[in-house]
């Protein structure tokens, strides 16, 4: 064992020590006193533990103040942009208790533990000569960041899926993106970023009230970003950059445009969204399998759906996608009936304009297998 593994020995003992309490505190009776008494008071611990063994090693990365500027503006926009979406798709209010004495304990057991930890993160990186080192302390703060009592909670395979694409996918991307920033620009870069995050998320009346996809989009941007801008200032800065460098940063720029616009269309921010076909009702025009182009609909819009048209509309907790086969007028509003070509009879319910939320534009062959894969296997 070389002279820095065995001086990092003990901090990696504590850290799975630290691990193991999380998980396993929660699901005992003092979980509360864990979360807003030890908690803090072991991170600091592990905090000062970290400190004292990592003296002497240095972040050696060169153009730093650059990178600094860089991410406080990038930053600087994401807060922008945050507040503005939620113009676009609402505001919810914060759970977290904002009085004055909810705020003082936030404080202790959220925001200041969030960046001790992002305090321990950059010491352990900088500290790691091998890529296993990074790659350890990159997992270890994924795991502590899951609730493990609510996952083992869950019961039906439905509910893990969207578990792990609302909760744990973010944790994770945030995380790579929080180690990468902590090995390429700096402590204030990860604390910067981990502060803003944690500190809207916990002291902000208002939130936007995006889904998880929306989530899962702004921390994947961020990322993208924040390597694209610190790769470029890196290439910079090396003298010997070649112009095949410099065409690879274009391509990457252009990579990331094209991942912007088509998360957005996946996510149907755009008036047109693709849905993915789960059943052979509409056999002939689409089939199981399929996906197909949705363009969304607006109230004056609603008169100009005409009989033979696809619609995609709510029916209860489901949405369905069939053919209007009448249509009447009652009280001023419009009402379809409509079928499935592959049916033998109509629908046996009503659709109100309310419930329409677009018209088919046209299908993808095959387009909805993966979707509809990732549902069945879980």
């Amino acid at each position: 064992m070389s002279e820095t593994n065995k001086r990092l020995l003990p901090i990696y003992i504590g850290l799975f020590i630290y691990l193991i309490a999380s998980v396993v505190m929660p699901f005992t009776n003092i979980s509360n006193i864990y979360t807003n008494i030890i908690n803090p008071i072991l991170i600091v611990l592990l905090a000062l533990l970290v400190h004292f063994l990592t003296l002497g090693f240095r972040n050696r990365n060169h153009n730093k103040k650059a990178k600094r500027n860089d991410v406080i503006f990038i930053l600087i926009i994401y807060v922008l942009v945050y507040y503005l979406s939620g113009l676009m798709f609402g505001f919810i209010g914060n759970s977290n208790s904002l009085s004055l004495m909810g705020i003082i304990k936030n404080f202790f057991v959220i925001f200041a533990v969030s960046l001790l930890e992002e305090y321990i993160r950059y010491r352990m990186v900088t500290a790691s000569k091998k890529s296993w080192g990074i790659y350890l302390i990159t997992i270890f703060f994924i795991l502590i960041s899951i609730d493990f009592n609510y996952l083992f909670s869950i019961k039906k395979g439905i509910d893990i899926f969207q578990y792990v694409l609302s909760t744990i996918v973010p944790i994770v991307i945030f995380n790579i993106t929080l180690t990468y920033l902590a090995k390429q620009v700096g402590l204030l870069a990860n604390m910067l970023y981990r502060g803003i995050v944690v500190g809207i998320m916990t002291f902000s009346p208002i939130l936007a009230d995006h889904t998880w996809l929306l989530t899962n989009f702004f921390y994947l941007i961020m990322l993208m970003v924040f390597v694209c801008s610190i790769d470029y200032l890196t290439m910079l800065h090396d003298r010997k950059t070649r112009k095949k460098d410099l065409k690879k940063e274009r391509l990457s720029w252009g990579f990331l445009i094209a991942a912007c616009v088509f998360i957005l269309f996946m996510v149907g921010v755009f008036k047109y969204e693709p849905i993915a076909i789960v059943s052979d009702s509409m056999y002939g025009v689409f089939q199981r399998g399929d996906a197909v182009i949705v363009e969304k609909i607006d109230k004056e819009d609603i008169a100009n759906i005409k009989v033979g048209d696809i619609i995609y509309y709510k029916h209860g907790k489901d949405h369905i996608t069939h053919r209007v086969i009448l249509i009447e007028k009652r009280n001023e509003k419009l009402v379809f009936f409509t079928k499935g070509d592959n049916n033998i009879y109509s629908d046996k319910w009503e659709v109100s304009e309310d419930e329409v939320d677009g018209i088919v534009k046209f299908p993808l062959k095959y387009a909805g297998w993966p979707s509809i894969w990732l549902y069945e296997l879980f």
